[in-house]
């Protein structure tokens, strides 16, 4: 299906929706700890809402409850939470901080009652579709119950983005000189189709295969797999991420790039640093960058003349840790990322989808550090389209930053992000992930993907 009849498709069924969905009920999971996750689920609750359907947000537990009811969504906590010290091994095995194998911290009896909370949630709203995100107890709960499931991934756990070869190796495992300089990146690439294709997430899902099977499931042995949808959603575009439409993997779609615009105002602060002379830079690591780093970025920078520097510390470290505040100088856990950004010459950024989308939407270009081989992804691809700078993980020095700072202030990167401010401007992520959830219900997925 060409492009524009995909759009009139999808605009047909948009004026069909409010009355449809008005009888239609989405049960929403997210991984509530992880913020990009989160975030995307809850903006994708809210628009799916806006069309008249019945929507339940689930949590197993997250630092950022509240914003769900500020949203004015039904949000239901479900029991055993996921605690935060699980997180953090989880986020290790993400970031390869931890070894290939570590075990997700979860016994088989923690799966299994989560999964029964999950189901018993199910059989008590009674949903047409679900949303699991990022939820893992979902990817037990849903299909046992066989209900139409959508999860929303990054691109770079798209297979066909592994299979073609675009998968770079994460920085953090290139762990001597031959790794990072002298073994070519095809052959990199290629270790990596190989290592995420195969069962390189067997021992890390040992416990979890354990409670699928208790549920009479077969056992999942990678990550591709593991979060696989009868939907799956790249909150993406084929220009941001490099794989083109028509090499998408079927029952993948791009809905185009979704971001939270946190209903928050800026700090008073952030327009006192700013109007300071110099040039004005936002920095934030998300909630998956090193501790380390960050404060390494912040000191480099900080010695730096004519510089302003607002820094968003999420939840990796207490402000405080930064320094003191000073008239060039503030830092807070969380701000309006997309409304700070827009004031910003440069952003210092750790390549999580959200944040790189957030700075893409702004038109500000990036010095990208990323922690996981996604978010490396996630900045190549704003670094091919003439925005950005990507620095490796095993890279990061004073001098490093310094010299990106300095680079980064040349006149083509600012006209790239304007370039590409303009392109994501015209998508609206969260309507069309709501447009073909629709469609997967009604047995109506377009085969040209967006």
């Amino acid at each position: 299906m060409a492009p524009n009849l995909l759009e009139a498709a999808l605009l047909k069924n948009t004026r069909k929706d409010t009355m449809k969905n008005s009888n239609k009920k989405w049960a929403f999971f997210s991984y509530g700890h992880n913020l990009g996750d989160f975030t995307r689920a809850v903006e994708t609750a809210v628009e799916m809402q806006h069309t008249g359907a019945k929507v339940t947000f689930y949590n197993h537990g997250s630092v950022h409850l509240d914003s769900i009811k500020n949203r004015g969504l039904h949000c239901v906590p479900l029991y055993p939470e996921l605690s935060w010290e699980q997180h953090q091994v989880i986020m290790d095995i993400n970031r390869y901080k931890a070894p290939v194998g570590t075990p997700i911290p979860v016994t088989k009896e923690e799966w299994i009652a989560m999964t029964e909370a999950d189901l018993e949630a199910l059989a008590a709203f009674k949903p047409d579709g679900v949303y699991a995100g990022l939820n893992l107890s979902s990817m037990i709960a849903v299909p046992y119950a066989k209900l139409p499931m959508v999860t929303q991934v990054p691109t770079v756990n798209c297979p066909a983005f592994i299979q073609n070869k675009m998968y770079n190796m994460p920085n953090i495992m290139e762990k001597n000189f031959f790794m990072r300089h002298v073994l070519p990146g095809f052959i990199k690439r290629s270790i990596m189709r190989k290592v995420l294709t195969g069962d390189v997430a067997k021992n890390s899902l040992t416990e979890f295969n354990k409670a699928r099977q208790h549920f009479g499931l077969k056992p999942i042995y990678n990550i591709v797999d593991l979060v696989r949808g009868d939907l799956t959603l790249l909150p993406d575009l084929p220009e941001l991420s490099g794989l083109p439409n028509e090499k998408l993997s079927p029952g993948y779609y791009y809905s185009g790039p979704i971001f939270a615009q946190m209903d928050m105002p800026v700090p008073p602060e952030v327009s006192r640093v700013f109007s300071q002379k110099g040039i004005n830079i936002f920095c934030s690591l998300g909630s998956s960058g090193f501790p380390e780093t960050l404060k390494l970025i912040i000191q480099s920078l900080r010695k730096l003349p004519d510089v302003n520097i607002i820094c968003a510390t999420t939840t990796i470290l207490d402000p405080e840790e930064l320094g003191p505040n000073a008239d060039n100088f503030f830092a807070a856990r969380f701000m309006p990322a997309h409304l700070v950004n827009e004031q910003a010459d440069v952003a210092i950024l750790h390549g999580g989808q959200g944040t790189i989308q957030t700075a893409v939407w702004a038109g500000t270009p990036i010095i990208g550090i990323g922690f996981q081989g996604e978010q490396q992804a996630n900045i190549d691809g704003v670094a091919m389209q003439g925005m950005a700078i990507r620095l490796p993980l095993w890279g990061v020095s004073e001098k490093s930053i310094v010299k990106a700072f300095a680079k980064i202030q040349q006149p083509s990167f600012r006209k790239n992000a304007k370039r590409m401010q303009d392109l994501v401007r015209t998508v609206n992520g969260t309507k069309k992930s709501v447009e073909l959830m629709n469609l997967l219900l009604e047995g109506k997925l377009p085969s040209y993907r967006l």
